[in-house]
């Protein structure tokens, strides 16, 4: 399968750290700002066991081949998230993955696209 995009559910997913389904992909691409949700979800996670916390991070960033900057498509994420009540990690990881032509992973049910296929974890 080609690369796809994944959302902060998706790269639980795929670290293994989310049941769901791992699709097979080549490569994974995720916004930076993704990384920031993700500390802070496995900082709440493991709390009281900062050490967890950093293993489970490391998983995830195995995961991704690229970081994108999130601030070419912040405000396009931001009208799209208010548009359509969707988080706007997702929103903005289907800015990008429309903008790429790629598929999008995600955990969110409330994500659709009519540009590109969506993975569903």
């Amino acid at each position: 399968m080609p690369p796809a995009v994944a959302d902060a559910g998706g790269l639980l997913v795929l670290a293994g750290l989310l049941e769901g389904v791992d699709h097979d992909v080549d490569e994974v691409v995720a916004l930076d700002a993704t990384s920031l949700l993700l500390a802070e979800y496995l900082t709440i996670r493991h709390e009281g066991a900062p050490p967890k916390a950093a293993f489970d991070y490391g998983l995830v960033e195995r995961v991704v081949h690229e970081w994108l900057p999130v601030r070419a498509v912040a405000f396009e994420a931001a009208l799209s998230s208010a548009a359509n009540d969707i988080d706007i990690d997702a929103a903005a990881s289907l800015v990008v993955a429309e903008m790429l032509g790629l598929p999008l992973m995600t955990k969110s049910r409330d994500v659709v696209s009519d540009c590109v296929t969506v993975l569903y974890c």
